[in-house]
């Protein structure tokens, strides 16, 4: 019996790293329920759906991509666990024939594929958040009239959406392999009453609370953080490599995320309600499975977009440049260590002492002003040396 492997392939900001998170530390738990995660974690995964669609990161860091996918399906297609879970939201956008050599490449295990579905109006709020944090410097409004009409704004920020979202596409993309019975649409909650891992779980036959994700996964950073980060965006336009940026952007997120700052909101505005309608309707005229509820995908009622005030954006900053010099000084510290040299031979016990001393004495200076007896020591020192 071949069994079954379950593909999750988005869409995009409905969860995924929450699900994938969950999967790589629930591991041991999913075992017992013969459950196996493809590729020990989803770095694995990763690495091998970028290797079928040809995704490369800019600046070199593609160690383990090249050559990958082959293995990796080659793990799941003789895996004796009952069910294999593979996650990976890039998947969304696979084309048809990606789509044929994946499902090819099984084992004869039966393909079950779950797409994640979300409120359009937190979509494009996320998604716009990440398209900042990836580089680009379009203000919300701008994005989101780019989104209305792929052909009145930026062309790569409304079709790089829509490819990734337009889930009519992507259902029908993925059916060229894969029966519509084999498909189960999960509905995001709208509230805490359920999780999105339980959701997920249910599609591996795993009971509520196997699955579950660390806490603060994927967190996101708030408007006036957003805003800060766009226009640092404007400022270094085409100066960082994407590995560079990365690097930057996680000691940056490091800073700003967590402040309590308002979260990024979209209203449902009327051409996100007819979009949400016209979801509903596929759905629902194509009788998927779905776990969850349609309700779900009905957006938020909110008052207006979000702004962020001057001094909201000034205060994000210097908490991005408190983060950005602590990143900086691990990696000075770091580099430092491997460029010092070894211990000099006959260094003389006086000239460590020497050394000891000074550090010493710089050392309590530098806490004088936060503790009062150092600062006293520091006084009486100064008026017995120097008569002040």
């Amino acid at each position: 019996m071949a069994g079954r492997l379950v593909v999750h392939i988005g869409l995009g900001k409905t969860g995924t790293t929450t699900l994938q998170d969950a999967l790589d530390a629930s591991q041991e738990a999913l075992a017992t329920y013969g459950v196996e995660v493809a590729g020990g974690g989803h770095r694995a995964m990763r690495r091998a759906v970028y290797d079928l669609v040809g995704r490369r990161i800019g600046g070199g860091e593609n160690t383990g991509v090249d050559g990958s996918f082959k293995p990796f399906m080659a793990s799941i297609a003789t895996s004796t666990a009952p069910v294999v879970v593979l996650s990976e939201e890039m998947l969304a956008g696979a084309r048809p024939g990606q789509i044929k050599r994946l499902v090819g490449a099984v084992g004869g295990r039966e393909v079950i594929v779950v797409v994640t579905v979300r409120d359009l109006a937190s979509v494009l709020g996320s998604y716009w958040q990440q398209q900042i944090m990836m580089g680009r410097s379009q203000t919300l409004p701008d994005f989101l009239e780019s989104v209305r009409d792929p052909g009145s704004g930026s062309a790569s920020a409304g079709v790089g959406f829509w490819v990734r979202q337009d889930l009519g596409r992507v259902l029908a993309a993925w059916e060229t392999q894969v029966p519509r019975n084999n498909v189960r649409i999960v509905t995001v909650p709208a509230d805490r009453s359920e999780s999105l891992e339980d959701r997920f779980a249910s599609v591996l036959d795993v009971p509520p609370g196997v699955l579950r994700a660390p806490e603060q996964t994927n967190a996101s950073v708030g408007v006036p953080e957003a805003e800060l980060i766009r226009r640092l965006n404007l400022a270094v336009a085409g100066q960082l490599k994407e590995n560079h940026r990365l690097q930057v952007m996680r000691a940056l997120r490091s800073g700003l995320v967590g402040r309590g700052s308002r979260s990024i909101g979209v209203p449902d505005l009327p051409w996100i309600h007819e979009q949400t309608q016209a979801r509903i309707s596929l759905l629902t005229s194509r009788g998927y499975q779905v776990v969850g509820s349609l309700d779900d995908l009905t957006p938020r009622t909110l008052p207006a977009l979000p702004e962020a005030s001057e001094s909201e954006v000034a205060d994000a900053a210097i908490a991005a440049l408190v983060a950005l010099t602590d990143d900086h000084g691990r990696l000075w510290r770091r580099s430092r260590r491997r460029q010092q040299p070894g211990p000099s031979q006959g260094l003389g016990i006086t000239s460590r002492g020497r050394a000891a001393t000074f550090a010493l004495k710089a050392r309590a200076l530098d806490r004088a002003d936060r503790n009062r007896l150092v600062a006293w020591a520091a006084r009486t020192y100064l008026k017995r040396t120097s008569g002040r």
